[in-house]
Formats: C-alpha cells, structure tokens, sequence
C-alpha cells in the first residue's frame, strides 16, 4: 500500500471514490434517499472539491496503482474531516493505516484530541480504534435528515 499526498490532478478520481463508496457501502445502513441527499447523483463541482482537499491535510491510499482510499484533517488540523475506502478495498487496512497518520499528523499540529462525525457504517470502525461517543448527530441535506454520531479520541 502507499500513502501518498493528494495533487490537484486526483480531484476527479477522489471524488468518484467518494460517490461511489456511499452509493454502495452506506446502503448498508442509510436508504437510497439518504444517500442521494448525502451525495447527489448531478454532477460535482470538482473545483470546489480540489479546494477543499488542498486546504486540508489529504492522504490517499493506493494499492497496485489503484486509488483505494482517502482521508483528510479538517482545514484546523485537529479534526478527521473524511475517510473512505474503495468498496473492492474494504477490510484491508486502508482506512486503518490512514487513520493512523492523521492521528499522527494531528500530534505534530500540536494537538491531542481529535473530533469527528461518524456515518452509522462507519461507527464500529472508530469505535474499535478507542473513539467514544459523544452524541448523536442529524444531518439535514436536501430536506433528508441525516444520522452520524459525533465522537472524539484522546491521542498520545
């Protein structure tokens, strides 16, 4: 697996990774109106998207030249903004390895605890890497309420 700094020229492949992930592995828990609302099905505003994941900390997780994974540190530095693994990469440690260096990253930036919001498919993920619940969280996109938790992990 390498790990590896996003560029500007990965905005489309990411997002695509991202679309695709909660359109397949989030039905697992949200409904297909949930997911639309979470992700449209119109097409992204790319330049936004590559804003955004150069103003934050954004890795991406490769394995045999295949973008398998991403996460980013909200633009604070302190705080897991987005983890997704590709669906033919779920269970092999993509998200786990990424993880891990955001919680590294977020100890150089001088930080200890780290905040994020959870989607239900994600929760036991974190919850096994010692994240703790905080509380429940609605969402609303597009009229569609959304369901997350807001949990948070003490770093060392």
């Amino acid at each position: 697996m390498l790990i590896r700094a996003f560029r500007p020229e990965d905005t489309a492949a990411v997002y695509q990774l991202f679309y695709s992930t909660v359109h397949s592995v989030n039905l697992q828990h949200y409904t297909p109106e949930e997911v639309e609302a979470w992700v449209p099905s119109h097409p992204p505003d790319l330049q936004q998207w590559q804003e955004r994941f150069l103003r934050q900390h954004t890795l991406l997780a490769e394995i045999d030249g295949q973008l398998a994974g991403f996460a980013n540190l909200e633009a604070d530095g302190h705080n897991i903004d987005m983890v997704y693994t590709h669906k033919d990469f779920q269970g092999q440690g993509v998200a786990t390895k990424l993880v891990e260096l955001l919680e590294q990253q977020v100890l150089k930036n001088g930080g200890n605890t780290i905040e994020l919001a959870a989607s239900i498919t994600a929760r036991p993920f974190f919850e096994k890497r010692g994240y703790k619940l905080i509380r429940e969280n609605e969402v609303l996109r597009f009229g569609v309420v959304l369901r997350n938790f807001i949990m948070e992990k003490q770093v060392q």
